[in-house]
């Protein structure tokens, strides 16, 4: 045989003699694996659409929060006879529009005692509305409420907050972050008024930038707070079923998660002890409904102690009996007035007598 030959003999029985491997074959799955299998998958997709479910809503409720409607004045001081200047002041968080009344009578061309708005008064009160008001003040009844305070010598001072009104912006984030427009607002207004005694009226969520302002002012010499809350996540996402309808702990949690990303602000940091512990030498006025479903009333009592730590403070309180969340002046309009005249009263005569 020759080589060749050989040689192909050769590969020919090494291919008989080589082992020949099995492939194994797939074991099949039991029916009771597959069926849990199939029920993990299943409660995985639900845990997954929930959760999507829960930031989409979540993100809906935060969204609808921090932008409120933004509702522009819907009457003007002349409605109430009552003349004022328009202004515009750039601030740190866009442009405000507002209002400025001089002290005055309601125009009347038969009115003996009628005070021409030329006619000098150096007491100046700035109003910081409420998150979802304006410079109109309609939860506290209107323009009719400066009529007041212009007949007892005040000029007023009242706008929109950014993401408010007619000012820019269109977050609102219940006026957590506008500490310096309403700064800005004061000494605008203590120069333009060219005010000795300048107070501040808050209302609601407005309590808590203007308590900032009034502890970091010099200009601000009394501070008068109508509804103010203690802390501010115990009012939003501890009482979160006044806010929406979807009062479930899942998207309370989120949402609360949420605010804090949008924001960049700590909502369980925001409480008002902390601008209330810094006032030096203020005088402060807190009005708080017995009946407060929003904001509650215990606390004002710790607040007022809390300022009158420091002993150059004055702080008093009135519980309005019988009334709820921001209705003591629609409840007895007459003794609420009379009640922060007095205290203004006292509070410009303290200031005139340290300057």
């Amino acid at each position: 045989m020759s080589s060749r030959g050989k040689k192909k003999a050769s590969r020919i029985d090494g291919s008989k003699s080589a082992s020949v491997t099995k492939v194994p074959t797939k074991k099949k799955m039991s029916p009771k694996k597959k069926w849990t299998l199939m029920v993990l998958s299943f409660l995985l997709g639900i845990c997954l659409v929930l959760g999507i479910a829960d930031l989409v809503v979540s993100w809906s409720v935060v969204h609808t929060l921090i932008h409120p409607e933004k509702i522009g004045w819907s009457d003007s001081p002349m409605s109430v006879r009552l003349s004022y200047d328009a202004f515009e002041l750039e601030t740190a968080n866009g442009m405000v529009y507002g209002w400025v009344l001089p002290a005055q009578n309601p125009f009347d061309e038969d009115a003996e005692d009628w005070i021409p708005t030329e006619e000098y008064s150096d007491k100046t009160i700035v109003f910081a509305p409420n998150y979802d008001s304006c410079r109109d003040l309609m939860d506290m009844g209107g323009v009719e409420y400066f009529v007041e305070f212009c007949k007892a010598g005040y000029n007023v001072v009242t706008f929109d907050w950014t993401g408010s009104g007619y000012s820019d912006g269109d977050e609102n984030a219940f006026l957590l972050d506008k500490t310096e427009e309403l700064k800005a607002v004061v000494g605008y207004a203590e120069q333009t008024t060219e005010a000795s005694f300048l107070a501040v009226q808050s209302i609601g969520f407005g309590c808590y930038p203007a308590a900032v302002a009034t502890a970091e002012c010099e200009a601000v010499d009394a501070l008068i707070l109508d509804s103010s809350y203690r802390n501010f996540s115990d009012v939003v996402f501890g009482n979160f079923g006044f806010w929406t309808a979807f009062d479930l702990a899942p998207v309370r949690a989120t949402s609360q998660w949420l605010f804090s990303v949008i924001t960049d602000i700590d909502a369980d940091a925001i409480s008002m002890i902390d601008p209330i512990n810094r006032m030096k030498g203020k005088d402060l006025f807190f009005i708080q409904g017995e009946s407060d479903e929003v904001f509650g009333s215990a606390h004002i009592k710790d607040l007022v102690s809390l300022a009158t730590l420091d002993k150059d403070n004055e702080a008093s309180y009135w519980l309005a009996t019988g009334t709820g969340h921001l209705r003591a002046r629609s409840y007895d309009p007459e003794t609420y007035f009379g009640k922060i005249s007095d205290f203004l009263k006292q509070a410009a005569g303290e200031a005139t007598e340290e300057t």
